[in-house]
This record gives C-alpha cells, sequence and structure tokens, in this order.
C-alpha cells in the first residue's frame, strides 16, 4: 500500500487574483461526509472519493462538478486461510462467494461506479486474462456447499475487518455484505478499524476470518498476484499452495511476451478456483473539483498538481 490519501487542494494565490497556480496545500480529513461538506463550503478544492449518492449533490452545487475515471485499484473481501478457521475450507470460501451478491453491491450502494471483477486482476492490468469466470451468486449452491463441509450456517459466526473513509464507502460495502451472508443464516460481526489499525492488522495477521481491502495501482500480474497470493507476503491473506507459488516463481522469469501473457493467465484461473477473495470491483474514483480549477484525475491515482491550470471564465 504505497500511498497516503489525498483529500484536498487548494490554491491561495488564486483568490489574490494572480493568474497561475503557485501553492497547493493538502489536508486530510478522513470522514467522507466531512470532506464533502468542507468542498460544498469552499474550504477545499479537490476532494477523492465523492459518495456516488452525493454525486448530483455535487454537480448542482454550482462551486464544484465531479470528474471521474476508472481506476487501477481493485477492491476485493479476503477469505483469511493463514491461521486455523473455516476459510482453509474451500467449499466454505466457495460458499461464501457464491453468498454474496456483486452486482447488487455495485448497483445499489456504489450507484454502478464499478466494474465487477471475476478474478484477482482487472482489465486495466496488461496481463489480465478474460477467460476468467465470475463466480455466479447462487444461494442454495452457497448452502450445499456447506451442508457438504458439515458446517451450519445458523451457527457459523465470522469475523469482517473493514477500514473506514481509505475506500468509496468501505465500511458500508462491509455491512451490506454481512447483511448479505445473514440472508443464507451466517452472521458476520463487521469490526471498523481506523486505517492504520486495519493495515497492522494485516501485516500481523491480526485480523478476523475475512477483510476488505483495495491493492493499486494494480497494473501488472507481478505486482498484486505475486504480492498477494503467496503466505509470505505483508499483505496476503492466502498462500501455501506450492504449485500456485512454483508457477509465480516462474512467471517472474519469462521475458517472451506471449509466454508470460500466457502464464499468467494460467495462474489468475487457478487463483479464481481456489477462491481466495470474493473478487469485488476495479474502483472508479469520483473527485469532486472546485469550478475554477481545470484538472483531470488519473488512472494510477497520481495527483499531479502541475497538469492543473486555472479554468477560463
Amino acid at each position: 500500500m504505497r500511498d497516503e490519501k489525498l483529500v484536498v487542494v487548494r490554491n491561495d494565490d488564486y483568490w489574490k487574483g494572480k493568474p497561475e497556480l503557485k501553492t497547493v496545500t493538502f489536508r486530510f480529513i478522513p470522514e467522507f461526509s466531512a470532506r464533502l461538506a468542507a468542498l460544498l463550503a469552499g474550504e477545499i478544492d479537490i476532494m477523492k472519493d465523492v459518495p456516488p449518492h452525493a454525486v448530483d449533490l455535487v454537480d448542482k452545487s454550482g462551486k464544484a462538478t465531479v470528474r471521474a475515471t476508472v481506476s487501477s485499484r481493485i477492491n476485493y473481501l479476503a477469505l483469511v486461510t493463514l491461521k486455523p478457521g473455516p476459510m482453509q475450507d474451500i467449499r466454505v470460501r466457495q460458499a461464501i462467494s457464491h453468498a454474496i451478491n456483486v452486482d447488487e453491491l455495485i448497483q445499489q450502494v456504489l450507484r454502478g461506479r464499478a466494474s465487477k471483477m471475476c478474478g484477482p486482476l482487472s482489465p486495466i492490468n496488461v496481463d489480465f486474462s478474460p477467460k476468467v469466470q465470475c463466480l455466479k451468486h447462487d444461494v442454495k449452491q452457497a448452502q450445499a456447499l456447506l451442508k457438504s463441509a458439515n458446517i451450519d450456517p445458523g451457527r457459523l459466526v465470522l469475523t469482517l475487518d473493514t477500514p473506514s473513509g481509505r475506500y468509496p464507502l468501505d465500511k458500508d460495502i462491509s455491512q451490506a455484505i454481512a447483511s448479505q451472508l445473514g440472508r443464507i443464516g451466517i452472521t458476520a460481526n463487521v469490526v471498523v478499524n481506523e486505517w492504520g489499525t486495519h493495515l497492522d492488522k494485516i501485516k500481523n495477521r491480526k485480523t478476523g476470518d475475512m477483510f476488505f481491502l483495495g491493492w493499486g495501482p494494480a497494473l501488472d500480474a507481478q505486482g498484486t498476484i505475486e504480492q498477494l497470493f503467496q503466505g509470505s507476503m505483508t499483505y496476503s491473506s492466502y498462500g501455501g499452495n506450492k504449485l500456485i507459488e512454483d508457477k509465480i516463481a516462474t512467471a517472474i522469469t519469462i521475458v517472451d511476451p506471449k509466454k508470460r501473457l500466457e502464464a499468467w493467465a494460467d495462474i489468475q484461473q487457478m487463483v479464481a478456483n481456489e477462491a481466495p477473495w470474493v473478487f469485488l470491483w476495479q474502483q472508479h474514483d469520483l473527485y469532486g473539483v472546485a469550478n475554477w480549477i481545470d484538472w483531470q484525475p488519473r488512472a494510477d491515482e497520481k495527483v499531479w498538481m502541475f497538469e492543473a491550470k486555472i479554468a477560463k471564465r
């Protein structure tokens, strides 16, 4: 996780009548609602992660508009296999993946502002394989898998760790996931963490059975799959599959573009078959930008203000 949350940019010299950007000030405001209020009050000029339900409010404010980009960052629900627990059984992981309705989460919580993923990579990734198929939302299949694992969903209690304010509506998404699992009888207790605490719990293997996380910029397979699907890696939740780890070790040495793509495609399918995550979506970034600024967001989340200009009046 290589970046910190950039919240706001402000140009004080503009208000003195000077035509060029000379200073940029960064402020950190953890909560979405507080950032939004500051934007609409004119206290800040660029806000990252406008809540999808507030897009119309910003666009009609007369002070700012929403500028969107499809991000290279992916969001996922990790199913933790690196410690004893129900997630070590692939049938339980598959059951949870079948029980969670990703399309519903995108439409109802994110208002369509995300691109569904079927495997560990998104289409913006240069090594993406379009052959990986999504695990369908299927409540009956989820129940059958739990039965085959001798698990009564009514007695299954899980813990889901989530940050709040790090990714678009992360806490809301996690609570909605818990609600969906509740439909088949599973109790999922959501633990909301401050961002630093959330990362520490992941790195020290102290999360619950599941955790919500984003990863990016996710632009090549090595930077994602090698880091997240080997148990020795800092942010992984899944590991110990020697076949996958051996194939990863081989893939990162391949120079020939075609052979490299084939190797990573094979690994993507193997990972998807293991259901180590509930594969969620490629994040869409929504920035609230004051009307006086001429600036467009980037897919890699870099906020390069030397690209910004003062908009023509």
